[in-house]
């Protein structure tokens, strides 16, 4: 009887895809921090975690679904949640560093939010992922976020996601967690301001940091977005410490942006943004870029001029014969024609000494 319990439960596991279901110690929960967060705020990391990599590197992420165990409301409180994959440097960067995943689905039925229709491969090294907040308009002061991914719960147990499930869906069906939630340790909490006080963020998207710029010209490419109520009113950017420079608005209130370098020379550069709303708040200078101009050579810009010469030479040569040939008899043109045709040979002769001892 004991065999056949083992082997039916072997067989339930096996088949509902849980044969390898991903448990709490098949994650490093890199914790969020515990902050304040104001109105209409956006990139506020409630969520810092790495998925291990259980089948040599092959599987992917599908479906994901997150619970708040705080006082927060959706929409009263919090406007969005978003995924993200780490990339730039590592840690938390947000709009225009990290992969931007897709923003989760609220499901009143159960509090939570998913986002499924991932296709997100785990490397070998893991897979550091990161959800953040986008902070309503009128929010509660005081209320509180803490965000944990729920325990799995797969209603008919096929292993793929459906709407209602609970957990981390992969697309190998090894699915989780099947021992406990993931449960953010800090919590964040929302804080009202009478004034806004927050400034704009502008990133940098192209070059990304340590590039290497061979044309004679580059658009710098961007994006900037306000925190809190406001919106951008310029964006300037200075190169190697020069002078602030307006980049030009592509998108609505700086959203994209570009400023066209050019003028430059072969070197390193750092360069650096900054902004300001309608209120006046401007933005800290953060992060700068550093890029490397590299023009190419252009192959055999030194030979070329020596072969034209030559030629030069012989063309001369020829045209100073042929000025005689008038008041020429019929033998000493037959001279002058054997003379040219000799020196014709002799130039042709240093010419391939010439290239040849470019080759060597």
């Amino acid at each position: 009887m004991k065999k056949i319990l083992i082997i039916s439960i072997i067989f339930i596991l096996c088949g509902s895809g849980l044969a390898q279901a991903l448990v709490l110690d098949d994650f490093v929960n890199n914790q969020a921090p515990s902050a304040y967060f104001y109105p209409q705020e956006f990139d506020k990391l409630v969520m810092d975690l790495t998925i291990s990599s259980v089948i040599d590197g092959t599987d992917k992420l599908s479906a994901i679904t997150i619970k708040n165990t705080g006082t927060t409301k959706n929409r009263d409180d919090i406007e969005k949640f978003k995924l993200w994959k780490d990339a730039d440097e590592p840690g938390f960067q947000g709009m225009g560093k990290d992969k931007e995943l897709g923003t989760f689905t609220y499901y009143a039925s159960d509090i939570s939010w998913y986002l499924s229709g991932l296709e997100e491969s785990v490397p070998a090294e893991g897979l550091r992922i990161f959800i953040s907040a986008e902070i309503a308009k009128n929010p509660t002061s005081n209320r509180s976020l803490q965000i944990q991914i729920p325990s799995l719960s797969d209603k008919n147990n096929n292993g793929i996601f459906d709407l209602g499930d609970l957990g981390i869906f992969m697309e190998s069906k090894n699915n989780g967690l099947i021992d406990e939630a993931i449960v953010n340790s800090y919590s964040q909490t929302i804080r009202d301001f009478v004034i806004d006080n927050l400034a704009p963020k502008t990133v940098i998207t192209d070059p990304e940091d340590n590039s290497i710029i061979t044309t004679e010209s580059y658009f710098i490419k961007g994006v900037s977005r306000d925190q809190g109520g406001s919106t951008p009113s310029w964006v300037k950017i200075s190169i190697n410490d020069g002078d602030w420079q307006e980049v030009e608005a592509i998108g609505s209130n700086y959203s994209t942006w570009q400023y066209l370098w050019q003028n430059y020379t072969e070197g390193v550069f750092t360069i650096k943004t900054q902004s300001e709303d309608w209120i006046g708040n401007r933005e800290t200078i953060g992060d700068e870029i550093t890029v490397s101009v590299d023009f190419p050579e252009e192959p055999g810009e030194e030979e070329e001029p020596e072969e034209e010469a030559e030629e030069e030479i012989i063309e001369e040569e020829v045209t100073e014969e042929e000025k005689l040939i008038s008041e020429m008899t019929e033998q000493e043109l037959k001279a002058k024609i054997i003379e040219v045709q000799q020196k014709i040979i002799e130039l042709l002769k240093q010419l391939i000494q010439l290239i040849q001892s470019e080759l060597i």
